[in-house]
């Protein structure tokens, strides 16, 4: 085969964020398995759990200052770099992300010729300087994809350049076994025989502004508040808990992104304690098969966060979303379940209890084959990777 060599891989938190790493163990996984002789490269602190989770002939770098000289080395060594998947195109967290991935990406296309975006998340763009820096991160790749509609527009206001659909790598994660998913369930704390299990992966809540310092950097130096995400946890147990009462439905709480600045797990312990007693339980786990197989075993998933609902959707099972960012528009008009979302702000800010609650009262009786529609995306994705491992580097 006469495609890439030598390939690096930049992309999200692959090391605290169970979403990244499922993004990130799918494109190594997919490549490898089209091109065995391909060698990449990926970035992360944990290099011994990096092996074992994405293979042991992966090339391991560590991020930040002590591994700059070996990234550059690595690069200009590379015939093609690929830049994602994931939400690495956005300010909604931080307004110095976009400038960040545009410098960074200016240095890479100074050491290597081909850079694609690949399965990007864009948007929102809220501010002036970043859809300025974002012109200069397109204009950097030689081929531009994202992973959503909702991303298509936006990338496709500050490029000349075509942007194409992509899909989430993620949908590609396979699982560990369905016998496994109930293991793990029982494990959590779940009763054996229990109908309905309603699975939930909350993300913390706060109103959206402008901010300059990243919320990872700012948890160094303070700890996160979860003021507002009071008020979601007591809007969230309202509903679940008439869905307990009304259906005797189990909750199991699902955390994904469990470091300090973000604690899913706090999040989860809010929520039980919220709810009735013996009526729900944590489900945790490092490992993005498990986590996927486990969301195969529910009747629901309620997703606070995109990468849970992919799980669930590829193992499945319906999904409803609390959407924080535009791709879960994104993502849910892919899946065909529009109908399936609610903005986490007005839900909280209209306290949109009765909504949610028919809204996952509608899930347990969709018939709708997420199964068969995401076998399309993650087949789409594998065709791309194909002919990008075919073509010349």
């Amino acid at each position: 085969m006469s495609g890439p060599k030598n390939i690096l891989i930049l992309g999200g938190d692959s090391d605290g964020n169970l979403g990244d790493r499922a993004i990130l163990k799918s494109m190594c996984l997919d490549l490898q398995n089209i091109n065995p002789d391909t060698r990449i490269t990926i970035l992360s602190n944990a290099p011994d759990r990096a092996r074992h989770e994405y293979g042991e002939s992966i090339q391991v770098l560590r991020p930040g200052i002590s591994g700059f000289i070996g990234l550059c080395r690595t690069a200009a060594a590379s015939d093609l770099i690929l830049c994602g998947g994931g939400g690495l195109i956005q300010d909604d967290d931080s307004l110095i992300k976009v400038p960040y991935w545009a410098l960074r990406l200016l240095l890479m296309r100074l050491l290597c010729h081909r850079i694609i975006g690949y399965a990007l998340g864009v948007g929102p763009l809220n501010a002036r300087i970043s859809r300025l820096f974002a012109r200069l991160v397109f204009a950097c790749m030689s081929q531009v994809t994202v992973r959503d509609p909702a991303a298509q527009a936006v990338a496709q206001a500050v490029t000349r350049k075509p942007v194409d659909i992509l899909p989430d790598p993620a949908l590609l994660l396979p699982g560990t076994g369905a016998r496994h998913g109930t293991d793990l369930l029982r494990t959590a704390g779940v009763p054996a025989g229990h109908r309905p299990i309603i699975g939930v992966a909350p993300r913390r809540w706060f109103p959206p502004r402008p901010r300059l310092v990243p919320q990872r950097i700012m948890a160094r130096f303070r700890k996160p508040s979860f003021e507002h995400s009071a008020r979601l946890v007591e809007l969230l147990a309202r509903s679940l808990s008439d869905l307990v009462r009304s259906h005797d439905a189990f909750i199991v709480c699902m955390p994904s992104y469990s470091l300090a600045h973000e604690g899913d797990d706090q999040l989860c312990r809010m929520l039980i304690e919220s709810l009735p007693a013996g009526s729900s339980c944590m489900l945790r786990t490092d490992n993005p098969g498990e986590y996927r197989t486990a969301c195969g075993e529910l009747d629901v998933l309620l997703g606070g966060r995109m990468h849970p609902t992919i799980f669930a959707a590829s193992a499945g099972t319906p999904v409803v979303g609390l959407a924080y960012n535009p791709k879960f528009m994104g993502l849910f008009e892919l899946l065909g379940k529009s109908d399936a979302l609610l903005d986490v702000a007005t839900f909280v800010r209209e306290q949109q209890t009765r909504q949610l609650t028919d809204m996952v009262v509608a899930a347990l009786t969709d018939t709708t084959d997420l199964q068969a529609r995401t076998g399309e995306l993650a087949a789409r994705i594998n065709s791309f990777n194909r002919l990008l491992m075919q073509e010349a580097a």
